[in-house]
């Protein structure tokens, strides 16, 4: 594989040296790295995780910047070496929510339930570029270890170059556990919630623990349900999709309106994907609450009144269940890393039964 002189591209390349290690840096976007969860390219080469001339035809006009934006995706990394580093360029940087606003790259290493995090790095408030340095303790010359980097949410990066240690070597990451894409259609819930580091938003701990291949498909504000979105989800023919289809709607009659219709559109496509649509996380009993909740919950008894086997039904309620109810949230909303656990589990459960 031949190495690619990335001070061509910016000049924050031209040193080979972070943290006083010296690494040989190769192209992130370029094999034997796979990067999952932005499968669109266009002609303009940015990268995206939905097409962007569908995100034009949506009602608000934030998706097309966030759909190429982070949200869950990964690069995959499979080498010997016991340091990795990157070297990132942005087009967007998004401050916000949390501390540094996308709250950076994460880095864990293996993959499974057996995964272990070796940091968060942020982005530098106010640049437009970084770089980072993770080492492994565990790392052993000659072995190879997979990686999992995953992109700051919120935050669209154009270049990354990886570093490994001179005498290292890269391989193909391994085949993935279950060799199949699990799409979350979603609001901010699903986008990033309140986590504080891109690998504890809820769908990335699900594909984690299960190591599948996510495609986030959550846009802050913007889960409007409409039809374009559901021939787009149907088009990237998902193993299984999850709709947490219910806040961004102004109220439960508005929902009404979009949420069978939505689903009957995707159905219409794929007649036995699986399909778990769920209610509202941050469950607290009101009358509007109760009506969202019967509006969803109606959408999966009129599915399977009509035959569906293929759909299944989680009631918010039933997400942040337990001690520290209370505790799940940021804002009374977004769910934060104890919101995000919470969800997982009840998910992951959930999906299994059809994977």
């Amino acid at each position: 594989m031949q190495e690619k002189d990335f001070s061509t591209l910016d000049a924050n390349y031209k040193s080979r040296t972070i943290g006083g290690n010296k690494l040989n840096f190769f192209d992130g976007f370029a094999s034997p790295f796979v990067l999952e969860g932005f499968p669109y390219l266009d002609a303009e080469g940015r990268r995206s995780r939905l097409p962007l001339d569908v995100a034009g035809q949506c009602e608000m006009p934030g998706v097309v910047p966030m759909s190429m934006q982070g949200a869950g995706e990964i690069l995959r990394i499979r080498t010997d070496s016991r340091h990795v580093g990157i070297r990132a360029s942005f087009s967007e940087v998004f401050s916000g929510i949390n501390r540094g606003g996308s709250a950076g790259f994460d880095l864990y290493a293996n993959c499974g339930r057996s995964a272990v995090f070796l940091g968060n790095r942020v982005i530098p408030p106010g640049q437009e570029t970084m770089e980072a340095l993770w080492e492994n303790p565990s790392a052993q010359r000659g072995v190879f270890q997979e990686y999992q980097l995953y992109f700051p949410y919120h935050s669209a990066t154009s270049e990354l170059a990886v570093g490994i240690d001179p005498e290292a070597r890269l391989a193909s990451p391994r085949p993935k556990r279950i060799d199949k894409t699990v799409l979350f259609y979603g609001s901010s819930i699903t986008n990033c919630g309140a986590a504080a580091r891109p690998g504890m938003v809820y769908p990335s701990i699900i594909a984690r623990h299960l190591d599948f291949t996510l495609h986030n498909m959550g846009f802050s504000g913007s889960c409007l349900g409409e039809m374009c979105m559901a021939d787009a989800i149907a088009q990237a023919n998902p193993a299984i999709l999850v709709m947490e289809f219910y806040y961004n709607a102004p109220d439960a009659q508005s929902l009404a309106l979009r949420h069978e219709p939505f689903f009957l559109r995707f159905r219409a496509r794929r007649k036995s994907t699986p399909v778990i649509m769920m209610s509202k996380c941050n469950f607290n009993n009101s009358e509007e609450d109760l009506l969202r909740r019967d509006v969803v919950a109606a959408t999966w008894r009129n599915a399977r009144a009509n035959g569906d086997s293929f759909v299944d039904f989680i009631d918010g309620a039933d997400l942040f269940a337990g001690a520290d109810r209370t505790d799940c949230t940021q804002d009374g909303c977004h769910p934060n890393d104890l919101g995000a656990s919470k969800m997982a589990q009840v998910i992951e459960d959930r999906l299994l039964r059809f994977l």
